[in-house]
């Protein structure tokens, strides 16, 4: 054999290192690939989400005004309806059919947060009560209402409907705004 010379030495030494770095290319590229759709994925995920939350955000205002025009049971899913009902026939046959009118309904804060199964959503909002069929139309003697509801909404046959709800004051309107213009 002839003796090998120092340039096929340094070829031969060049190959193997041109081998060793592609091999590493292809394997870090596969990686990359790999994270880069998980990624692409967890993206499309949190923009879905993020596209649930802004219709729930918009579901919410439109159920809060229902809720004060007494439709609000036909964003309740179908085992929350039945449970409501029976508060609202039992509150109708104590109290009659009158209700005070509402007016100036203004949202201040919506809150929308993931849960595993729907969203829980937070609303904070001033509504005026007129009293029953206007009794209380001069200004001043107008009920103000500081209110936060706290809802569950779940899909229901692809429709995203109120599976609880809860509805409690703030506090008085009154001490609300004096706490406001006093700092």
């Amino acid at each position: 054999m002839k003796q090998m010379n120092g340039q096929t030495i340094l070829l031969g030494a060049l190959v193997l290192v041109l081998v060793l770095v592609s091999f590493n290319l292809y394997f870090d590229k596969q990686d990359v690939e790999q994270e880069n759709q998980r990624l692409t994925e967890q993206v499309e995920h949190l923009s879905a989400k993020e596209k649930q939350s802004e219709a729930l955000y918009t579901q919410t205002e439109t159920f809060i005004e229902a809720i004060f025009e007494g439709d609000a049971l036909r964003y309740f899913t179908e085992s929350y309806r039945s449970e409501v009902e029976d508060e609202v026939t039992e509150a109708e046959t104590m109290h009659g059919h009158s209700r005070s009118n509402t007016a100036d309904l203004e949202i201040f804060n919506i809150s929308v947060r993931p849960r595993e199964e729907g969203f829980q959503v937070y609303a904070i909002y001033r509504i005026t009560l007129t009293g029953v069929e206007g009794e209380l139309e001069s200004l001043g003697r107008q009920r103000v209402m500081y209110l936060m509801s706290q809802m569950n909404w779940v899909e229901e046959q692809g429709e995203w409907k109120v599976d609880a709800h809860d509805l409690e004051p703030l506090t008085s309107g009154e001490e609300f705004e004096e706490a406001i213009n006093n700092g």
